[in-house]
């Protein structure tokens, strides 16, 4: 007996594989995951960026928020470069900052994030 599938069973097939994935990833919880495959260096739709401005790179223990609930890691640099303006270092010569991508739990005082890039 011979088993041959037609080419719209073959696409049923894929669109049922296709949606079972998209299911079992949504019911996972595993967002990070795809966020990772897809905007290794950015925000992915869901996600927002938080902005961390140190004014002295020397110590990084001080720090200021200067941005949350981002979009992007662009508009991420861009608040960051206007606080660095308004601190006296518009080229980021003395400070330095990071852009905070994906927050997913908070642990006590540390939050953690999925990427941090500058």
């Amino acid at each position: 007996m011979k088993f041959n599938l037609t080419r719209r069973t073959k696409r049923r097939l894929m669109w049922a594989s296709l949606l079972a994935l998209i299911i079992a990833t949504a019911l996972d919880g595993s967002k990070r995951t795809i966020a990772d495959l897809i905007w290794p260096d950015d925000a992915a739709p869901w996600e927002k960026v938080t902005a961390v401005y140190y004014p002295d790179r020397e110590k990084l223990i001080v720090f200021e928020f200067a941005g949350e609930s981002l979009n992007s890691v662009a508009e991420c640099r861009d608040v960051v470069f206007a606080r660095a303006l308004q601190n006296g270092d518009p080229d980021l010569k003395r400070g330095s900052y990071e852009c905070a991508i994906g927050f997913y739990r908070q642990y006590g005082d540390i939050g953690v994030y999925r990427l941090t890039v500058q």
